[in-house]
């Protein structure tokens, strides 16, 4: 038999081949017949001399020559009938040899031989051999056991122009594409072919759409080759090598598991044992301290606000400094510190939460430049003079304050410092001072009536110069030996405790005298070697400026050796009595002989209720030097004194100013033993107060200042203002006499 041979249209035939030529797989199949002469007969597909199980091709018409040995039954149309010039009788063939039969055929291991009945002439249609027969024709040249050959259906005319069964779309049922059933024979008994859509094998040689049948050979379909679809089974690919120990992935993995674990130990394991062990003195430090709650806030007594621990004491400081034992033996917390450790801070507005820089002109011999302030590297606070042409003062320097932003009411302050230039510099006025939040360091008009006051009394004390309206008395106030003229210059206490009911006061009430006293740590003079000079300042002043000091509960120096009573008690203009000491300091602390930091500072306290209990003691270098009772600033009644009552010690809260001036008001100034850059140098600044008594903030609620200072914006904001630009509150004392004398 002829070998199979792929169906479908192609635009032009294929070489025809010899049906048994010296390639051929099949041998001569040998069949009882007679002899016949060769004849030329025209059949639709020639047969290959093997088959193709990859590929088939279409279906063409070709002309063969039928040998001798092989008979085959012809059926010719008429006209060719009429032209041959002899037909035998057709006789059927049988051939058996190259039958690979199909594992869904139940009679694969018996094949039948059936016969061809003699069909009827067909005019119209070509003998094709049958798709079946041509799949199968070849011969079979697997071993025995091989899995087999099946026979599939495609779709012909795929939408792709692969022949490759795999790149076809997927089986679908046969469509009808004929209307009539239209059938035909080949001269071989077992190919048959059908046009009809009810026939065995649906139409599909000539129409798209339709399924054809084709060889599957599994051996020849799956390969060993990479499918697209499939990169995880490349058999080309490198990676699916033998595994390696120790490949980059398998560090990666290792390495990540290892950090993960190292991590969850040091976040809970080491962290917690580190963080106890720094952080325990500082924790048992504030345990019982009433500033501090359940939360770790500082809380403020009235509720005023709440700060965070973390916020107003510098977790820099040791903890050895957050408690103390006061000169007065109780025991004192830590409520606010600043090391200045972190080196290149400013103090622009804003810039600080706590801290800002002047910018301003003083009545002195510098100017205040907040560039003049910085921390430097070593945790320190750096205020530096030096010349400046530009300046028509000629020097610029820095002070540094916490006027409104942080303030303290009673407590001790300690502040670590630095002296410019030398043992032997005069001229230089270096300060460490705290003022009543009511007055603004260096506007000149919020201090108009109200620095030096720390008066409550309502008495003649209140008035301009300290004397009557009509300049009658009292006679200390008119005449006084030691400034050989008016014992006061002072305007009168602008918010005295005689103000009138409704007049602009800051509170808490109009009969509560306020006012703005000052307490210095330091200022340096030379005098007898370098001097640091202690003090406090008051208004109203007693009689030629004298406080009493007839006991040591009123007036104490503790080292008569090193600290002297400051016979300065009062300024050439008479704005403010003063009581102060002077203590010598050790010459390594100037500039010039190593910078070394003292210690300087002062402790204070004061009861509103009962004012006979303040006092003031003031250190230097750890020790105490000096100590003001209240008694001191008792009352000066009888024909010789001024007729004020008791002046407190401050119960106002206080800012804290930290300077480097220059005035000639202060000390003759000598040039010549002067050094420039100069520079004053502030370690720290460290406020306690007693345990239990914390109260810091610059609004109390027992002295507030917030609600007056925003009323009048423009005198704490303009230091050009030199006196109080706003209608002063009436005095009642005033207001009484008027109505007396209007009544008589």
């Amino acid at each position: 038999m002829a070998g199979s041979s792929e169906t479908g249209p192609s635009p032009s035939p294929p070489a025809s081949s010899s049906s048994n030529g010296p390639s051929s797989p099949l041998p001569t199949p040998s069949v009882s017949g007679t002899d016949t002469p060769s004849a030329e007969v025209t059949s639709s597909p020639t047969p290959s001399d093997s088959v193709d199980h990859d590929s088939l091709q279409p279906v063409t018409t070709t002309t063969t020559t039928i040998p001798p040995t092989t008979t085959r039954r012809v059926d010719s149309p008429p006209s060719e009938a009429s032209s041959s010039a002899h037909v035998r009788t057709p006789s059927r063939t049988i051939s058996t040899i190259a039958f690979a039969s199909s594992p869904l055929n139940p009679n694969a291991l018996s094949p039948q031989l059936r016969s061809s009945p003699h069909l009827r002439p067909c005019n119209n249609i070509p003998r094709v051999a049958s798709e079946e027969s041509q799949a199968f024709a070849s011969q079979n040249p697997y071993a025995s056991g091989h899995r087999g050959s099946m026979i599939l259906y495609r779709l012909s005319g795929a939408t792709s122009t692969s022949t490759d069964p795999k790149d076809t779309q997927s089986l679908q049922p046969p469509q009808n594409v004929l209307a009539n059933r239209i059938s035909t024979v080949t001269t071989s008994g077992d190919s048959i072919f059908s046009l009809s859509p009810d026939s065995k094998y649906p139409y599909g040689a000539f129409k798209h759409g339709a399924l054809v049948p084709y060889a599957f050979d599994p051996d020849l379909e799956y390969t060993n080759e990479p499918e697209a679809d499939d990169f995880l089974h490349d058999p080309e690919d490198p990676r699916l090598g033998s595994p390696s120990r120790m490949n980059l992935r398998a560090v990666l993995n290792v390495g990540s598991l290892f950090l993960l674990v190292l991590g969850l130990m040091f976040l809970f394991i080491f962290y917690p044992v580190y963080h106890y062990l720094t952080a325990h003195e500082f924790s048992a430090a504030i345990v019982g301290n009433a500033l501090v709650n359940s939360t770790g806030q500082v809380t403020i007594p009235g509720g005023l606000y709440s700060l965070p621990v973390s916020l107003v004491i510098d977790p820099d400081t040791p903890a050895s400094a957050l408690t103390r034992t006061g000169f007065d033996s109780y025991t004192y917390d830590l409520v606010f510190s600043d090391e200045f450790n972190e080196a290149g801070r400013t103090f622009l507005p804003g810039d600080d939460l706590y801290w800002e820089a002047a910018n301003l002109t003083t009545s002195d011999k510098e100017y205040y430049d907040p560039a003049q302030v910085t921390t430097k590297q070593g945790g320190y606070l750096s205020i530096v003079m030096n010349s400046d042409s530009e300046n028509e003062l000629g020097w610029r320097s820095g002070m540094l304050q916490s006027w409104n932003q942080f303030c303290f009411t009673r407590g001790y302050i300690e502040v670590a410092i630095s002296l410019p230039g030398t043992v032997e510099a005069q001229g230089y006025r270096p300060g460490a001072w705290t003022m009543g939040n009511l007055a603004r360091p260096g506007y000149a008009a919020t201090a108009d009536g109200v620095w030096p006051y720390s008066y409550s009394s309502c008495d003649v004390g209140t008035f301009p110069n300290q004397t009557y309206a009509n300049g009658s008395g009292p006679a200390a106030a008119l005449q006084s030996d030691a400034s050989l003229n008016s014992l006061s210059w002072l305007p009168g206490q602008r918010l005295s405790s005689c103000t009138c009911p409704g007049e602009d006061h800051p509170g808490p009430s109009t009969s509560v005298g306020r006012g703005a006293p000052e307490i210095d740590i330091l200022e340096v003079e030379h005098g007898s070697g370098q001097m640091v000079s202690q003090s406090a300042q008051f208004a109203p002043f007693t009689h030629d400026y004298l406080y009493q000091n007839d006991t040591q509960d009123k007036w104490r120096i503790y080292s008569p050796n090193i600290t002297t009573p400051n016979s300065y008690q009062y300024v050439i203009v008479l704005f403010h009595q003063s009581v102060s000491a002077l203590t010598q300091f050790p010459p390594d602390i100037f500039q010039d002989s190593g910078s070394q930091f003292t210690t300087f500072g002062f402790e204070h306290w004061s009861d509103p209720k009962n004012a006979s209990d303040g006092y003031i003691i003031w250190q230097t270098g750890g020790q105490p030097t000096a100590r003001m009772g209240a008694g001191a600033l008792g009352p000066d009644l009888g024909v010789a004194g001024t007729q004020v009552g008791q002046r407190l010690i401050s119960v106002e809260p206080m800012s804290i100013v930290l300077n480097l001036g220059m005035s000639p008001n202060w000390q003759s100034i000598d040039m010549s033993t002067l050094l420039f850059p100069a520079e004053m140098r502030v370690d720290y600044v460290r406020v306690y107060q007693r345990r239990g008594e914390t109260n810091i903030g610059c609004d109390p609620e027992d002295y507030p200042t917030a609600d007056y200072i925003n009323r009048h914006m423009d005198a704490y904001n303009n230091p050009n203002l030199t006196a109080w630009n706003q209608p002063k509150p009436k005095n009642s004392l005033v207001c009484i006499r008027i109505m007396r004398r209007k009544t008589d």
